[in-house]
């Protein structure tokens, strides 16, 4: 299950990069024609349809590059180290990785036009104007790509595209799906490993809680040691998705204990409430700005996490979502009553989920 999640970011990484390194590669073409000296005049002399090769090629070459690097820099650098050589080290790979890009183009260059590239070409090209130039522009690209990546973080996959066209400037009503997570024995947990070792336990939660992307799953927002988690109304309904990633995660946290024993002396263990129905979506602050759901939809989801430790339950769900899943024989519900939650003037029928 990992392995998929991990080898499906890989690729999404590789054809993010192709995606983006292509069209970069044809407006540098444009801009400035290639302003190789040392080839300019032979590429005029390519075809159409050879010029496309090369910049499909140099695709290829720049999104298994930098997509490799990108899953390699996330996953084992910037995750380990202080922030400040995390730049550093990313910084210096990127250099790297540019110049290994160069290299490769010219070979790609020289073939194509089936010229010898000897080792004076390849010198005086290395350690000319135009190199520093390509290699300023292919900073740049790579400076825009990871900008955007992280704006996207910050908003949400697909968020940051939606609030430029501004879908969220004005209130609008959504039928979502939301879930409360939320780590328990969380007092006793900190005063047993402190305010900072505690925090670092949430850090690793939260980053193995990454496998609900799998399920089509947002993060809206994090809150202390709770994670609210949301999904649009078919995404959610789809195969249980809601469901599974919950359990998905505390496979994940299972499978984990031996870290999580070795690190913290325990192996952290979560409830979740979920509820389903209509909410108000909006861009809401002018100091910071953020996309916020309001409504008792949100409201019920956190009060029936709440009654997970009174009735001893890891997920509670309510009538109004149980009644819309369709629960196949991986999922057992059952029905613990018909509760006044706090805030709420109407009692609301809760099932509980367990996994089969």
């Amino acid at each position: 299950m990992m392995y998929n999640l991990k080898k499906s970011k890989y690729v999404k990484s590789i054809i993010r990069h192709f995606l983006i390194w292509t069209p970069a590669f044809v407006f540098w073409t444009v801009m400035r024609q290639f302003g190789h000296e040392i080839v300019q005049d032979d590429f005029t002399e390519l075809t159409f349809f050879q010029q496309i090769r090369v910049h499909v090629a140099l695709g290829v070459v720049a999104g298994i590059l930098f997509g490799s690097l990108e899953y390699f820099y996330d996953k084992n650098i910037l995750k380990r180290v202080a922030f400040g050589k995390a730049v550093l080290i990313g910084s210096v790979s990127y250099l790297i990785a540019i110049i290994i890009l160069i290299s490769m183009g010219m070979r790609i260059f020289a073939k194509i036009l089936q010229v010898e590239l000897n080792w004076e070409i390849y010198h005086e090209f290395m350690f000319s104007k135009e190199m520093i130039l390509l290699v300023f522009y292919c900073f740049l690209v790579g400076f825009f790509i990871d900008f955007f990546k992280q704006i996207d973080k910050k908003f949400g996959p697909g968020n940051l595209w939606r609030m430029l066209k501004g879908e969220f400037y004005d209130p609008k009503e959504d039928e979502r799906i939301f879930m409360f997570l939320d780590l328990k024995s969380s007092t006793t947990l900190a005063e047993k490993l402190g305010h900072i070792k505690y925090s670092r336990l949430l850090q690793d939660c939260f980053q193995d809680l990454s496998i609900v992307e799998k399920y089509e799953a947002e993060i809206y927002q994090y809150v202390g040691d709770e994670a609210v988690l949301t999904w649009k109304k078919e995404e959610g309904l789809a195969n249980a998705n809601c469901l599974r990633a919950f359990f998905d995660f505390r496979d994940l946290l299972s499978d984990r204990s031996e870290y999580y024993l070795q690190e913290y002396g325990v192996v952290p263990e979560f409830k979740a409430g979920l509820n389903m129905g209509k909410i108000i979506v909006a861009e809401v602050g002018e100091i910071k700005r953020e996309i916020a759901y309001h409504g008792d939809a949100i409201n019920t989801a956190a009060r029936i996490q709440d009654q997970c430790n009174e009735l001893g339950q890891n997920m509670l769900i309510s009538e109004s979502l149980q009644e819309r899943l369709e629960l196949n024989a991986d999922f057992s519900s059952s029905h613990v009553g018909d509760i006044l939650l706090k805030g709420k003037s109407i009692k609301v029928n809760i099932f509980s989920i367990e996994a089969a």
